[in-house]
């Protein structure tokens, strides 16, 4: 019988990203995708900003423009994306204090395809096509999988862990863990189910040659003016009177490739799905005024049909449900398998990717330490299901927002909202300021109880990304320094005014808590600065990194959005804090303003592990 640490069912978005993620721990895992190959039919088309932050962490941040472009811009219309919009949420700014772009509307297969090419590259994944799971057993401490691979042999593995990111209808929670454990997807935060049509088109432009009656040439208008014209750039969502609908361009500009996805609530089986598209979309691409909202002497004009191609399109069934129980002792589910979401805020790709990031440090110390066993595997993974509970709490939240606009329009609820929005942006003196929209996001799990953090020391915050160098570092961004710390946890020393001994006081403080190397050592303390004018001060050879400025970002050719600020890192820590304890997730463990507080901190961390104070026995 094979062995290995992690099972994976499903190869898909979150199931690739978890066996990524454990890779960067040097933990084993196999991947069981049923499919031979990647379904080519474009699904999710909205990669948030977080998601983009966790890809580029497991090293796709090369593949994103062949994935992709970035969306800058979320317009709101009443009926049709030809109108004006009434509303326009603009993500060119570094609200959500990531330097990334906040999102790229992608092609999932390309997306998937990076992911497996990096799958197979990896000595630590092994991912097998073709895989039907059919059975499941505990034997011990392990888990015992049946499958059948693409021969129709039956073949077993056994291995530490099962993950379930297999979607909604997969084998792993609808066949081993509904009836055995209860464990079944339930109403969640937003409440919505609704059928919506959802279509790919794949577009071509017309020109003079092919088209040479268009009645657009005689106006001046060049084949790519044409195409701007009637596909707008940017997402679209379009509210009642009409129905609520959905589109813009996805994957790289080139590819011309276009979703439109409208509800159709009345739905049932004898309705045509191409017919109602066809009757849906030609309204809104018939035009009778340029954008600058000159009319056309001779009248309405319809983009050719012939340039539009239908790659897909069917009804879909639209709700927002997670579990009502995350894992079952060591069956663990994420992905779609855990949570479903309609489509207003491009959270389901994004929510599987959270899901196995946040988890593969944690089962990365399960495996790793010498001292783990059932009670630490329950509390880590009762203190993940937690913080993922409220991050889907948070991405349904936004998701809501979105969806009532576009399904009931420019009501009172949102009228008030965006204009809380404009005004957080017209406070001169408080320029940092988020928007409610944002808020949550930027928050963290702050507001989680028995959370992987300590509330008292303010952890649980999310960290922000800026661009960071030191006297022989070139800029990188600042995740960079969590993943070279070679441990779990990083310790951050943040130096202002003349206290040049921390590092030194650092050090000795996690020489004497005692914590396993996996978790943290001296060698993953990094130490910031707010500027670059600082020295430690104190003999060591700490590297002293600090954010690079806006001017010499631009003077290498690095764009920055509009509101970068190198100090946003430091933005979520309060002015006196000195000590900041981070998790390779982004979030933070504890935050302490002296080395007394970093020193009870790391003997509440010691404590979670049971790792006994040097001189002590086993606890």
């Amino acid at each position: 019988m094979e062995k290995t640490e992690v099972i994976i069912v499903g190869a898909g978005p979150a199931g690739l990203a978890l066996a990524l993620s454990l890779a960067r721990f040097n933990i084993y895992s196999i991947i069981l995708e049923k499919d031979l190959e990647i379904t080519q039919d474009p699904r999710g088309v909205y990669l948030t900003h977080d998601a983009i932050r966790i890809l580029w962490d497991l090293g796709l941040g090369d593949s994103l423009k062949e994935i992709g472009h970035e969306l800058l811009a979320v317009n709101f219309h009443a009926t049709s994306f030809k109108n004006n919009p009434f509303h326009v949420m603009h993500l060119s700014r570094d609200d959500y204090w990531q330097t990334l772009p906040n999102a790229i509307l992608h092609i999932q297969p390309k997306l998937e395809s990076a992911m497996r090419k990096k799958v197979i590259g990896s000595p630590f994944c092994d991912l097998r096509c073709g895989c039907t799971v059919v059975g499941r057993q505990q034997d011990g401490e392990n888990l015992i999988v049946q499958y059948e691979d693409r021969k129709d042999a039956s073949r077993k593995i056994k291995g530490s862990f099962l993950i379930g990111a297999d979607g909604k209808k997969g084998v792993v929670r609808k066949h081993f863990l509904e009836a055995s454990a209860g464990i079944k997807q339930v109403d969640s935060a937003y409440r919505y189910d609704g059928t919506w049509v959802a279509a790919n088109l794949k577009l071509t432009v017309p020109t003079p040659e092919t088209h040479p009656d268009f009645p657009l040439w005689d106006l001046g208008f060049t084949p790519e003016a044409v195409y701007d014209l009637f596909w707008p750039k940017d997402w679209h969502f379009c509210s009642p009177p009409g129905k609520p609908t959905a589109a813009g361009r996805f994957g790289p500009y080139e590819a011309r490739l276009w979703r439109h996805e409208f509800a159709q609530n009345n739905w049932d089986d004898s309705m045509d799905a191409e017919k109602l598209l066809w009757e849906h979309i030609t309204p809104m691409i018939t035009r009778s005024r340029d954008s600058s909202n000159r009319p056309f002497p001779g009248g309405e004009v319809t983009y050719p049909p012939d340039c539009i191609h239908i790659l897909r399109c069917r009804p879909y069934q639209f709700t927002h449900k997670v579990v009502n129980k995350w894992f079952d002792d060591r069956t663990i589910l994420i992905g779609d398998a855990a949570h479903v979401f309609p489509p207003f805020g491009g959270q389901g790709i994004a929510s599987g990717l959270r899901d196995a990031h946040q988890l593969a440090w944690r089962i990365a110390l399960l495996q790793r330490m010498p001292k783990s066993d059932g009670a630490l595997r329950v509390n880590l993974l009762k203190a993940w299901a937690r913080e993922r509970h409220e991050g889907v709490r948070d991405a349904a939240t936004f998701t809501s927002m979105n969806g009532r606009a576009c399904n009931q329009g420019d009501d009172f609820f949102f009228w008030l909202l965006r204009n809380l929005v404009w005004l957080a942006n017209c406070i001169p003196f408080l320029p940092n300021i988020p928007s409610p929209i944002i808020s949550f996001e930027t928050r963290g799990y702050q507001r989680v109880e028995d959370g992987f953090f300590l509330k008292k020391y303010g952890g649980g915050g999310r960290l922000a990304q800026v661009y960071v160098e030191s006297s022989s570092q070139t800029p990188v961004l600042s995740d960079e320094l969590i993943k070279s710390a070679g441990t779990v946890m990083m310790l951050l020393v943040v130096m202002r005014g003349n206290r040049g001994n921390l590092v030194a006081e650092a050090r000795e403080a996690v020489r004497a808590g005692n914590l396993d190397k996996l978790v943290l050592s001296e060698d993953s303390i990094r130490v910031f600065s707010p500027d670059n004018s600082f020295m430690t001060g104190d003999g060591s050879d700490a590297q002293v990194y600090f954010p690079t400025p806006s001017q010499r970002l631009t003077n290498l050719g690095i764009v920055v959005k509009p509101g970068y600020s190198g100090h946003n890192y430091f933005g979520h820590f309060g002015a006196a804090t000195t000590f900041v304890i981070v998790r390779p997730d982004f979030y933070t463990f504890a935050l302490a303003n002296d080395v007394e507080g970093l020193v009870e901190c790391l003997g509440m961390l010691r404590n979670y592990f049971r790792i006994p104070q040097r001189g002590q026995g086993s606890c």
